[in-house]
């Protein structure tokens, strides 16, 4: 193929992901989002690097300000617990908390989608009406609704 029949082709379409890399880019939330996400990621996975034992135990002396004992950076609590090693693993329990609960929430979203697509009808009907119901009515009216039936206990 000639240099003249090579510039004759038409230009290539750039792949699916650069061009949602691209408008992805443009979003600034988004991108800070991103950002947050992988800090967060990071400290969850380096938490046992850098705090391999409980981070709730005492680690000194109480009310340590940050920066002035540089084996506690961040300083410590009332009950002298090191503050960073908390940051370190608490990144830990709130990812898993928060992929536990999306997965509980895809589960059960696919199960009612499967229900009511499968029998559709007046079964869908049913099932997309509470599933609209628990969409729009605001957590706290449903809360006090709960505590309102089962009681405070």
């Amino acid at each position: 193929m000639s240099l003249a029949e090579a510039s004759a082709l038409p230009p290539e379409e750039p792949s699916r992901a650069l061009v949602f890399w691209r408008r992805y880019r443009r979003n600034k939330a988004a991108v800070l989002g991103l950002f947050l996400l992988g800090v967060i990621v990071l400290l969850a996975l380096t938490a046992g690097l850098y705090e391999p034992v409980d981070p709730l135990r005492r680690a000194g002396e109480p009310l340590i300000w940050p920066f002035q004992d540089w084996a506690t950076p961040l300083g410590t609590d009332q009950l002298g617990r090191d503050i960073l090693a908390g940051i370190f693993h608490g990144a830990r329990i709130s990812l898993m908390i928060g992929v536990v609960a999306t997965l509980i929430s895809i589960a059960i979203g696919v199960v009612i989608g499967a229900i009511a697509g499968y029998f559709g009808g007046w079964v869908d009907d049913v099932l997309m009406r509470v599933t609209e119901a628990f969409q729009t009515v605001p957590n706290f009216v449903l809360l006090l609704t709960l505590v309102a039936i089962l009681g405070s206990s």
